[in-house]
């Protein structure tokens, strides 16, 4: 372990033990002494992750149905073929076999690349002459067609007097050119139309970013069912609605499955360290976050199960679903999805849960 590494861990632990501290309130609470250091050696669960789970503010009899994603990351692995693991994880792919099924997805106009590839009827985009063909005046959205938490996502507006994207503002050649600097470290980029959340979502928003819907599915036997359901709420101007443990500003609220019902809200008071708070109004718009109810969510869980019945070699997956002006398009299948956004929204662990589905 090097100094970096250990100052880092003893400023996490540091952190996680002032939390705990500042929760005692009764004699009761006295375990919370040594709260940070328990969860680590009896039960995994780190110092970061202590604080984001708002551990000390739990009994500790249900501290042990708390997860973390690496070992979860690795049983899902162990029930996942290749061949679905693959067709997941290739968002071109993926958006091919969903209009193959007739499942709705969010369209694809091209891939901008330097190299072909075989097997998908998009168009691919070499040059700027070739994008300017494709592109009329409006707003888009690219991502690499391997990346995933949002990473190297950006917004492209064309307008008549020239393109701006990532704080620049050029030409079409222009544009094309900044691509090829971006486009080592990945095959592609997907251009997408910019999709609008349902004016229900954006009232609660107000932001042009897109808020999706983590939506968890597990195979029993012919049957699939829904287990959990996370909006994502993008918060100020984030094109991304990651919530990233709270360090992006977003906030997540769970969904009532059963209804499409937000039943919490939750952000956190710093972005430089987990402290979980409610957060029942958008601190933007002002709106009320809870009690509000997702609209099309009939539609959503009928997509989702749809979906999931597409890809046999699948046993359990986290959904991103978009709720558009005029229904749901799922936006990403994920087969490693992250268990810790659940948790937090609905502040309870998922062992049970999951294990009820799949082997420990």
């Amino acid at each position: 372990m090097n100094l970096s590494h250990l100052k880092n861990v003893v400023s996490e632990y540091t952190r996680a033990h002032m939390y705990a501290l500042s929760s005692i309130r009764k004699p009761s609470d006295l375990h919370l002494l040594w709260g940070p250091i328990h969860a680590r050696t009896r039960l995994g669960i780190g110092a970061k992750m202590f604080s984001l789970y708002s551990l000390a503010q739990v009994p500790r009899s249900t501290w042990g149905d708390y997860m973390i994603n690496e070992p979860l990351k690795l049983r899902y692995a162990k029930i996942t073929s290749l061949e679905a693991r693959r067709l997941a994880d290739d968002k071109v792919l993926f958006h091919d076999h969903c209009v193959a099924h007739g499942v709705a997805t969010a369209p694809i106009l091209a891939l901008v690349t330097q190299r072909p590839s075989d097997g998908t009827p998009i168009r691919h985009i070499y040059s700027a002459q070739a994008l300017a063909e494709v592109l009329t005046p409006g707003d888009y959205f690219l991502k690499p067609s391997d990346g995933s938490h949002g990473k190297g996502n950006f917004s492209l507006s064309v307008r008549e007097d020239g393109l701006r994207w990532s704080g620049q503002h050029g030409s079409f050649a222009d544009f094309i050119a900044w691509c090829d600097a971006i486009l080592k470290p990945t095959s592609a980029l997907i251009l997408q139309p910019k999709l609008l959340n349902h004016s229900a979502i954006r009232a609660i928003t107000h932001a042009q970013g897109l808020s999706t819907i983590r939506v968890v599915t597990f195979r029993k036997g012919e049957d699939i069912d829904i287990v959990a359901g996370c909006l994502r709420i993008v918060v100020g101007e984030s094109e991304v609605d990651n919530f990233s443990h709270g360090e992006s500003g977003n906030l997540v609220a769970g969904v009532d499955v059963d209804n499409g019902c937000l039943i919490t809200a939750i952000g956190s008071r710093t972005r430089s360290w987990p402290h979980m708070i409610d957060v029942p109004q958008h601190p933007a718009s002002k709106a009320r976050i809870l009690d509000a109810t997702m609209p099309y969510w009939d539609e959503v869980i009928a997509l989702v199960k749809k979906a999931h019945g597409t890809i046999a070699g699948l046993h359990t997956v986290g959904w991103d679903v978009a709720i558009l002006e005029d229904g749901p398009v799922i936006v990403e299948a994920n087969w490693r999805y992250d268990v810790d956004i659940m948790q937090v929204a609905y502040k309870k662990g998922f062992r049970k849960v999951i294990d009820g589905y799949i082997a420990a």
